[in-house]
């Protein structure tokens, strides 16, 4: 089982809110190749640590791919990067992220 979380807390130049930036991330992952099985709720959640930053809405998906982890992992850091992410410190607002959760046993 392969799954991906999906969270964003600022708004996206492109695509609007953050969940519609989530949705949107979607849409480019199926197109990259995922194979999206199931897709939870989403969900609202505070930041962590606790801040002033916006609250984030999160998801997850389990995807079917038969990418290796490393190579899921970079298309997971370019969609991000497509979308406007960008990395400057740690627990930064952001528009998009992606995280890979589980893969098999991993």
């Amino acid at each position: 089982m392969i799954l991906v979380g999906i969270g964003a807390n600022l708004p996206s130049p492109k695509f609007g809110e953050p969940r519609a930036t989530c949705g949107a991330a979607l849409a480019a992952l199926n197109e990259a190749g995922l194979s999206i099985a199931v897709r939870s709720r989403w969900y609202k959640s505070a930041p962590v640590p606790a801040s002033d930053q916006p609250w984030f809405i999160n998801g997850v998906i389990r995807v079917k791919t038969a990418l290796e982890p490393k190579t899921l992992m970079t298309l997971l850091l370019q969609t991000e990067e497509s979308f406007g992410r960008s990395r400057n410190q740690p627990n930064e607002p952001r528009i998009l992220d992606l995280d890979l959760l589980a893969y098999g046993e991993l």
